[in-house]
């Protein structure tokens, strides 16, 4: 998975652990860091596949695609990969996106914005999908929060979700908080944060971000 000379990582495997799918990021000749999403799959004898580039409709060599999360919608049962993109189209900055994979005709469907309802003229980030209470949580920092980037989540999938909803403390804090995920018993997860307290060492007390685990109590 990692190639010298490429940044890689935002690794999200499918609902069934067979397909995984990570970005590759490189800076263009204009010094901006360009990510594309490639994939790798799962063989029956439990090896996996050189990873491949998906096509220019998701990996347009002029801006990022980054950031993948897998899901299942719930009509067809075809995969949807959400990312995060900053191609025109969007409603501005950052924008999250998706991509239907057809497993019958092994195609992949144009990339389509996942609409007003999650996106802003700000950032929205880090997506990561509920597969089974269809939620999508991401990162905002253009709804109303407590600060900086704020953990949101949205009932639905595609383009058709409700009004996000800021998760609250004590995950979200006055600045960033990100890359939130579950763990399969949804009772505990991680997420990203430069709030105070964390390794900061000798630079200002935000400087950093650090991996923080939660645990639900009910």
């Amino acid at each position: 998975f990692n190639k010298e000379g490429f940044n890689s990582g935002n690794g999200t495997f499918s609902v069934d652990g067979k397909r995984f799918y990570f970005t590759r990021c490189k800076n263009n000749w204009k010094n901006k860091m360009i990510c594309g999403i490639y994939l790798s799959n799962k063989g029956d004898d439990g090896a996996w596949s050189e990873p491949v580039a998906l096509n220019e409709k998701i990996n347009n060599p002029k801006y990022a695609s980054t950031q993948p999360a897998a899901s299942i919608e719930s009509i067809k049962q075809n995969e949807v990969v959400y990312f995060v993109s900053d191609r025109p189209g969007g409603k501005g900055g950052l924008d999250i996106w998706f991509f239907i994979y057809d497993f019958k005709n092994k195609t992949y469907s144009e990339p389509k914005n996942a609409g007003s309802k999650i996106n802003t003229t700000a950032d929205e980030i880090t997506p990561y999908y509920d597969q089974d209470n269809r939620t999508l949580y991401f990162s905002s920092n253009g709804w109303a929060g407590l600060g900086g980037l704020d953990v949101f989540k949205s009932y639905g999938e595609m383009k058709k979700f409700s009004p996000p909803e800021n998760i609250g403390a004590p995950v979200n804090s006055t600045n960033d908080d990100l890359y939130y995920v579950e763990g399969k018993n949804k009772a505990d997860g991680f997420f990203v944060s430069n709030r105070k307290g964390g390794a900061a060492l000798k630079k200002n007390p935000t400087c950093c971000d650090d991996i923080y685990s939660f645990k639900r109590l009910q």
